[in-house]
C-alpha cells in the first residue's frame, strides 16, 4: 500500500488523537493501568501532569511533521514520532500480556501505529527519503525512551 507523505502525516495526527481518547476518554483510566503495571517504588504524587506534557510533545511533533510535510524534515519528524508512537504499541501490548488485563491506547496502538510505522518504513526507507541508519537511530530511541520511562516510574 502507498500513501503520500501528507496522507501519512495527517493519519499519525488522527491515530494520535484517537490514541490518547482511548487511553484517557474512553474508557479511560491509562493512568491508573500503568501505576498497576509498574508500581512506583515510593509513595508519590499523580503522574497525570507527565502523561499531559508528554502527550502535548507528540501532538507537537505531528504538528511540526504536518509544517513541514514533504521534505526532509518532514520526514525525519514524522518518521521519528511514528517510531515512538509503534513503541507504545508494543509498550501496550506487553503490559496486556503482563496483566492479562485490557490496556487504555492498546486497539488503537495496534490496528493504527504498528501499521502506519511498517507502510512508512517501507516508503520512506525504500525511496531513501529516509536513510537506514536514521531510521535504526529512531527506533533505538523511541525503544530506550519506553524502556526509561520504565525505569523512571519503578522507582
Amino acid at each position: 500500500m502507498t500513501m503520500t507523505f501528507p496522507t501519512l502525516a495527517i493519519s499519525l495526527t488522527a491515530a494520535v488523537m484517537l490514541h490518547v481518547s482511548e487511553e484517557f476518554l474512553f474508557p479511560g483510566g491509562f493512568p491508573e493501568w500503568y501505576a498497576r503495571l509498574i508500581p512506583p517504588k515510593t509513595t508519590k504524587k499523580n503522574n497525570t501532569g507527565f502523561l499531559v506534557w508528554i502527550n502535548t510533545l507528540m501532538m507537537c511533533a505531528c504538528a511540526f511533521s504536518l509544517y513541514f510535510g514533504d521534505s526532509p524534515h518532514g520526514y525525519s519528524i514524522w518518521y521519528f514520532n511514528c517510531a515512538i508512537a509503534a513503541a507504545n504499541a508494543c509498550f501496550h501490548l506487553w503490559g496486556v500480556a503482563k496483566l492479562k488485563a485490557y490496556s487504555p491506547g492498546v486497539v488503537t496502538g495496534v490496528l493504527l501505529y504498528i501499521p502506519l510505522f511498517v507502510i512508512g518504513t517501507i516508503q520512506l526507507v525504500g525511496s531513501g527519503d529516509i536513510p537506514l541508519f536514521r531510521a535504526i537511530l529512531a527506533i533505538a530511541i523511541a525503544g530506550g525512551y519506553h524502556i526509561f520511562s520504565v525505569i523512571r516510574q519503578g522507582q
